[in-house]
Parts: structure tokens; sequence; C-alpha cells
């Protein structure tokens, strides 16, 4: 299966970045890959998206970096969109 590429924009990352609660570095509930926060908002099929981001995301709580592989908590409404 080829994987498709997505190059997301600032406003998406800026997007992620406000349904998340926290990330691993602060948040021990953090369990869930950003990209797929990303996933969330953007619906692709998650087996075959690869998410690039233009700049890294920040963690609201610690303002730690947040990359696509990154785990993070998300805010409880996000929660059900993510899968989790």
């Amino acid at each position: 299966m080829e994987k498709i590429i997505v190059s997301v924009s600032q406003g998406a990352v800026t997007q992620a970045e406000q349904a998340i609660k926290g990330c691993s570095r602060c948040a021990p509930g953090a369990k869930v890959p950003f990209w797929r926060l990303l996933n969330s908002f953007r619906h692709y099929d998650a087996d075959r998206v690869e998410y690039i981001l233009p700049v890294l995301a920040r963690c609201p709580a610690c303002r730690a970096q947040i990359g696509e592989t990154t785990l993070v908590e998300p805010k409880a409404k996000t929660v059900q969109a993510c899968g989790m």
C-alpha cells in the first residue's frame, strides 16, 4: 500500500495544538501520536497517510516542541475523533 504524504498548513498545526491537553513530557495520559490528532481533522486513511509539519507544534501546557510522532493527550472532546 502506497503512503500519501500530506504537508499540513500552519493553520492546521494551530488547530491541532488547541485540541491538546498536554504532551508526553507533561501529561501522563499522553498516548495519541500527534499525527493521529491531525488526522482527526483531515479524515485520511490512517494506514496510508504520513504528515509533514511546516513547523513543530508547541504543547500548550509545557511549551515543549511536538513533532508528528510525539505522544499527546487530547482534550476530552477530541478523544473520540482520534479513535481512542
